[in-house]
Order: structure tokens, then C-alpha cells, then sequence
């Protein structure tokens, strides 16, 4: 339902209802007849709220269908031919940072695609990714984990990574998920995005442990400009930089 939705998503973002209707250059009354029900926004009054609440694009299609319109932007699969572009742009940087790692990672830090240094470190099957999720590999125990040597600084960066996940896309969301599966493996519960490293050190480092070798890593992220489809807008490329 729209108005239980818009709702929800005010105050995810901390909005009342005349900090909404000054963002969207609307009338309090008119929010609050649309959050009643007394009055149904038409398709452009749904992407103005969509706006002024700073909705990423899946999270203003979900809107927009729960008024009762269609989608207005695109939701495309990794493998779909409408992504054929992207994929060869992300190739093409994934190719020239070789020899180092580097990724790409969908919202919900599922792993897309990787070149050879990056399945490397982390131990990615040379056919492809498949269905790995980085926060999975990250906070299971396992390989990955256990050669992490800066697990907990690590840990706590992506938890604040995950929470503006959720921030920006709803408990719901995919992001949600993730970060649900994550807070239940040994030794979440315990870790904080208050503290810092403590180190004085204008970059948290990876430290991980390769070939019995302790390497150190800086990341650089890359993402695509002016997207029209949720998944292109979703997208991140994570290259990792010796330190």
C-alpha cells in the first residue's frame, strides 16, 4: 500500500511531514491526504516524493507500483543483454588493474564479476564468481575470514558500509538480508562502528594473509554516472591498492 509505504520511508529518513512537503515543494496537507488515503498522487507527485525522500531507483519503482503505476526505470539482470555495456566496461577495469584485485559488487555486495588477482586472494573458482556474497566471505568462518589479520577494523568498516546499505534501501531490501545473516556469525555482536582503528591512518588497510605472506591493501571504489536502471546505479567497482 502506497501510504503505509511512504510512511515507512519518512520516517526511515527522519522526515515529518512538513520536513517532506518543504523537499518536495508541496502542502503539509496535501501529505498528509496522501498518507491518509483521502487523496491518490498522480505518477509525478510519486516521483517528487521519491526524490525529496532521496529514493535509490529500485526503491522509487517500488513506490511508483504500489500507487498503481508502472515502473519507470529498468531493473536488469547482470547477464542481460541490456547489460551487455556495463559488462564490457567493468571487464575493461578489472583488466587494466591486474596484477592487483579487484571486484564488482552489486548492493548487496554480491560479487559479480572478479579478475584473476581478486580470485586469487579470496578464492573465487577461475569459471566465474557464481553466488558469492563478499559480507558472507567476510564474516563466516572460513578461508577468507581466517586470513584476514585486521578481521575486527575490517568487520566494523563494512558494518557501517552495510547500515547505510540499509539507510539508503529499506530493512527490507536485500542489503537488509545480508546484514541480517552477518550479525549472527561469531563474534558480530560485539563489534562497533563507534571506535576507530586507532592507528592514524587516513585509510582503514586490509591486511590479509597470503601464501603465508601478510599483504596490505587500500581500496578505490568506481561507480557509474547518470544510471537510468537500479542495478547500473547499484553497481561498484572495489580496486585494491597496495599499501
Amino acid at each position: 500500500m502506497f501510504s503505509a509505504m511512504l510512511r515507512e520511508w519518512r520516517g526511515l529518513r527522519g522526515m515529518s511531514q512538513l520536513d517532506l512537503a518543504l523537499s518536495a515543494e508541496v502542502s503539509t496537507r496535501h501529505i498528509s491526504f496522501i498518507e491518509s488515503e483521502r487523496s491518490k498522487p498522480s505518477a509525478d507527485m510519486v516521483l517528487r516524493l521519491a526524490e525529496a525522500l532521496n529514493l535509490p531507483l529500485r526503491e522509487r519503482n517500488g513506490l511508483l507500483v504500489a500507487a498503481g503505476y508502472a515502473p519507470q526505470f529498468g531493473e536488469s539482470d547482470w547477464w542481460s543483454d541490456a547489460m551487455a555495456d556495463v559488462r564490457r566496461a567493468t571487464a575493461l577495469l578489472l583488466a587494466a588493474h591486474e596484477p592487483h584485485p579487484a571486484i564488482v559488487l552489486d548492493a548487496a555486495f554480491n560479487i559479480l564479476d572478479a579478475n584473476p588477482g581478486a580470485r586469487g586472494m579470496i578464492g573465487i573458482s577461475p569459471d566465474g564468481p557464481g553466488t558469492l556474497n563478499l559480507v558472507d566471505l567476510v564474516y563466516r568462518p572460513g578461508p577468507v575470514r581466517d586470513s584476514i589479520v585486521n578481521w575486527v577494523d575490517v568487520a566494523e568498516y563494512l558494518l557501517h558500509r552495510m547500515r547505510e546499505g540499509v539507510r539508503r534501501h529499506g530493512p527490507q531490501s536485500a542489503m537488509g538480508a545480508v546484514m541480517r545473516r552477518a550479525m549472527v556469525q561469531p563474534g558480530a555482536a560485539l563489534l562497533s562502528t563507534v571506535r576507530g582503528p586507532g592507528r592514524g591512518a587516513v585509510l582503514l588497510p586490509l591486511e590479509i594473509k597470503v601464501d603465508g605472506q601478510i599483504t596490505r591493501w587500500f581500496t578505490t571504489v568506481t561507480s557509474f554516472g547518470a544510471p537510468q536502471d537500479a542495478l547500473v546505479e547499484e553497481i561498484t567497482i572495489e580496486q585494491f591498492h597496495p599499501a
